[in-house]
C-alpha cells in the first residue's frame, strides 16, 4: 500500500471512530497534558476534543494576534484550526488543509459547529496549498510533517506562503535513536523501515537536527527545536515542538548587499561606471543650486558622490542597505565624508526628518518585487521630497536583463512606471540610457523624471 494511502485509511478510521484505541494518546486527556488552555476548552463544543491526537502544543510558543491569517498544515478534525480560530477573531482569517478526505469533513462540520465563518478547510497536499504567495502571517502544524515523503517540498511551500516575517510554529514526532554509521545515508524524504509503522508517526521521523537542518535550508531563521514532549508513538520516538521565522525582505537584502560588496570587487560589477554622466547632467538640469539637499537612493559604491563633491554640491545625503557599502564610500572620498550624510538602512524603512530637492535612484526601485513595498517606496518619496521636487529613477528598461546580482528585477517602460506612481507624483519624463559595462556589454537602462505635485 502506497504511504499517503495508509496514512488516509488510518485517519479515516480515526474520523468515523474517534472513540477507539489507536495505541497513542488523543482525547481531553491529551489536550490537557500538551497544555491547552482551560479556556479554549470552554469555549469550544465538547464532541471536537475526542478528536485531539495533537503530539504537541504549537501555540505554546506561537505570537498570533487578532487579525492575522492563519494555515494549519495537516489539520485533521480542526482542533487547532479552531483554537486558532479564537486567537485571531472575527476579523483574522484560518485555513485548514488535509490529505484525508473524511477529516476534511468531519473538521468542516466541526467549523459549523463552532459558529465560525472565517475558517476554509480543503483537503490538498502539504507541497501544494491552493493559497496565495506571501499571504499567510503564522503557519502551524501538529504531528503531520513527519508523514510526508518529502520534507523539502512541504517547508519550501511553508516559505511561500508566509509573509515575510512570518512564522512558523509546530509539534511533530522525532526519530531519538543515536546516530549510527549507516544513518547518515538516510535522506530527508523519510524511506521508512516498514510501511506497517508510516502512518502511525514512526518511520516518516527524522532526528531533530535534521528536521532544523532542512527547515534552515527552506530559508528559515531563528530555528529552534524549543522542547520535548510526553508523546511516544514507539520507543525510538518523541514529540517535540519547533518555531522559525521567514526573514523579511528588508533582512534579505541587507545581508545580500554586504555580502556582494564584502566579496567582490565594486569597480568590476555590471552596474558600475566610472563617470555617472547623465545622473550628473539630469541633477544640474533638476538642482538649482549647490546648496540644495540631494538624496542618493541605494548609492551602493558608486562614484555619484564623488562627482557630486568635485561639483560643489553641498548638502548630500547617501542611503543603502548595505553598511559594508557606505564604508567604502567613506573610505574612498576620506574627508570629504564629514559633510556627507550616510543613512544605512532598507528605502522601505526610511524615515527622514527633512525634504529634498532631488532623490536619485540609480538601481533600486526595479529590485521591488512586491506591489505593497512598491507602494511604500513611492509614499517614502513623496513625504521626503520638496515641493515640486524631482525624483530620478532608473531601472533596468523593457529592453533589459531581467535578473540582476543573481536577483530578479522589474523591467519598466513609461506605462509601467506611470501605473505604479501614487496620486502627488506625475511622471515627465522616460529615457532610454544603453550601459556599457565594465566586461564591455551593455545594458538597456530607462531613467524615470518624476515630480512631486503639490494641489492648492
Amino acid at each position: 500500500m502506497a504511504k499517503n494511502a495508509q496514512v488516509i485509511e488510518l485517519y479515516t478510521e480515526l474520523a468515523e471512530h474517534p472513540e477507539k484505541d489507536f495505541g497513542w494518546e488523543k482525547g481531553f486527556g491529551n489536550a490537557k497534558a500538551h497544555g491547552y488552555k482551560k479556556e479554549w476548552m470552554d469555549l469550544l463544543p465538547e464532541t471536537i476534543w475526542h478528536y485531539c491526537a495533537a503530539v504537541g502544543n504549537p501555540f505554546k510558543d506561537a505570537i498570533i494576534t487578532e487579525g492575522d491569517t492563519v494555515l494549519d498544515l495537516g489539520c485533521g478534525a480542526g482542533v487547532d484550526v479552531l483554537v486558532a480560530r479564537l486567537h485571531v477573531g472575527g476579523q483574522g482569517k484560518v485555513h485548514g488543509v488535509d490529505i484525508t478526505p473524511k477529516m476534511v469533513e468531519v473538521a468542516r462540520k466541526h467549523v459549523v459547529m463552532a459558529g465560525f465563518e472565517n475558517v476554509e478547510i480543503e483537503q490538498c497536499g502539504f507541497d501544494a496549498v491552493g493559497l496565495e504567495n506571501e499571504s499567510v502571517d503564522v503557519v502551524i502544524s501538529n504531528g503531520a510533517i513527519n508523514l510526508t515523503e518529502c520534507k523539502e517540498s512541504v517547508f519550501a511551500e511553508i516559505y511561500r506562503v508566509l509573509k515575510p516575517g512570518g512564522k512558523l510554529y509546530f509539534a511533530d514526532m522525532i526519530d531519538i535513536t543515536e546516530p549510527t554509521c549507516c544513518s547518515a545515508e538516510r535522506n530527508s524524504c523519510c524511506e521508512g523501515s516498514g510501511e506497517e509503522e508510516w502512518a502511525n508517526c514512526v518511520a516518516g521521523t527524522i532526528r531533530e537536527a535534521e528536521l532544523v537542518a532542512l527547515i534552515q535550508k527552506a530559508g528559515f531563521e531563528a530555528v529552534e527545536c524549543t522542547g520535548h514532549t510526553h508523546y511516544m508513538t514507539a520507543e525510538t520516538t518523541r514529540g517535540a515542538t519547533f518555531r522559525a521565522s521567514k526573514v523579511t525582505n528588508e533582512l534579505r537584502r541587507a545581508v545580500h548587499w554586504d555580502t556582494v560588496f564584502a566579496t567582490k570587487d565594486y569597480t568590476q560589477v555590471l552596474w558600475h561606471q566610472d563617470v555617472p554622466e547623465f545622473s550628473l547632467l539630469q541633477t544640474e538640469k533638476y538642482v538649482k543650486h549647490k546648496c540644495d539637499a540631494i538624496i542618493d537612493v541605494g548609492c551602493g559604491a558608486a562614484y555619484f558622490v564623488d562627482e557630486l563633491i568635485e561639483q560643489g554640491y553641498t548638502d548630500i545625503t547617501l542611503l543603502d542597505v548595505s553598511k559594508n557599502a557606505l564604508e567604502i564610500v567613506k573610505d574612498r572620498v576620506g574627508d570629504a565624508a564629514d559633510g556627507i550624510k550616510c543613512i544605512c538602512t532598507d528605502i522601505t524603512a526610511f524615515k527622514s526628518g527633512k525634504t529634498y530637492a532631488l532623490w536619485h535612484d540609480r538601481a533600486v526601485f526595479h529590485f521591488l518585487q512586491d506591489e505593497n513595498e512598491r507602494k511604500q517606496y513611492f509614499e517614502i518619496m513623496k513625504e521626503t521630497l520638496d515641493e515640486n521636487g524631482t525624483a530620478l529613477i532608473g531601472t533596468f528598461s523593457e529592453n533589459g536583463p531581467d535578473r540582476c546580482s543573481d536577483l530578479d528585477v522589474v523591467q519598466y517602460d513609461s506605462e509601467k512606471m506611470r501605473s505604479a506612481l501614487i496620486e502627488g507624483l506625475v511622471l515627465r519624463e522616460s529615457i532610454e540610457i544603453i550601459h556599457t559595462t565594465p566586461k564591455q556589454s551593455t545594458q538597456s537602462f530607462r531613467f524615470f523624471v518624476i515630480e512631486k505635485i503639490v494641489r492648492v
